[in-house]
């Protein structure tokens, strides 16, 4: 059957869904648009609840969507613009049950971690994710409030990554603290300072973290002392700062390049 109205009550979910916190808070789902993202999903065997899909998507994708022609629902073009969050949207949208909510406790913890302190643009947490992704990062654990994980411009800022990634959520940064020191993992603070050491400068130790504050205040002086050590990246002329995204990036590239 092909779905032509908006009124649909799947199509309405999806709408929710993608537009609220709140819904996919109580409905501990999120939703996925375009191939790329879908197709990452699958691998990464997620739990894929309804695959909507256009005619012409159906056939262009069906090498990857055809095994759950169970989940498919067949909508016409008019509903997938009003589904799409893109200019130009790819036909193709999925809501998926959000991954069980991994904590810090009862973790093995080894290895590169950044910890997310209150990261608040949807674009830089989904660029922190990808670049953590590329350059092999251990795990990436959000925060202080950091926003929504599942926002759709975080989902499609990841690229799949999203689907790849150890991802934590410990709220309390003086528990993230506290756990990773008594698991031997060194914590260093990204700060804008001339008394910080120069990022290329540091050997990091086999398991550190490095953390990133918010984009408009940084990292709270209590938060700070809270960490083993201070980095900055030495910076030309009367620049000052960077996006958050470029400058976790920065850093992990650092932290990885060292090992």
């Amino acid at each position: 059957m092909l779905i032509t109205s908006s009124g649909n009550s799947n199509v309405k979910l999806y709408t929710k869904l993608s537009s609220s916190k709140k819904a996919r808070d109580e409905h501990n789902q999120f939703t996925l648009e375009g191939s790329r993202l879908i197709k990452d999903a699958i691998l990464e065997k997620s739990d894929i609840q309804t695959i909507f899909a256009t005619e012409s998507a159906f056939y262009r994708d069906m090498g990857f969507i055809n095994e759950y022609s169970d989940k498919i629902t067949l909508i016409s073009e008019d509903v997938a613009k009003r589904l799409s969050n893109t200019k130009s949207n790819q036909g193709v949208f999925a809501i998926v049950n959000k991954n069980e909510n991994k904590s810090l406790r009862n973790q093995t913890l080894k290895g590169k971690y950044v910890v997310l302190n209150n990261i608040q643009d949807p674009g830089n947490l989904g660029t922190i994710l990808r670049t953590a992704d590329a350059v092999g990062m251990s795990g990436v654990i959000l925060s202080e409030n950091c926003c929504d994980l599942y926002n759709p411009k975080v989902v499609r800022s990841t690229m799949g990554s999203l689907f790849r990634l150890n991802i934590y959520t410990e709220n309390d940064f003086c528990d993230v603290c506290r756990i990773l020191k008594s698991q031997g993992v060194k914590t260093y603070a990204a700060v804008v300072s001339k008394k910080a050491y120069d990022i290329r400068s540091v050997e990091f130790p086999s398991s550190a973290a490095i953390v990133i504050g918010n984009e408009g205040n940084g990292l709270k002086d209590e938060h700070i002392e809270l960490c083993d050590d201070c980095v900055t990246i030495k910076m030309n002329g009367n620049i000052d700062s960077l996006n958050a995204g470029i400058a976790a990036a920065i850093l992990m590239w650092e932290m990885t390049v060292t090992t």
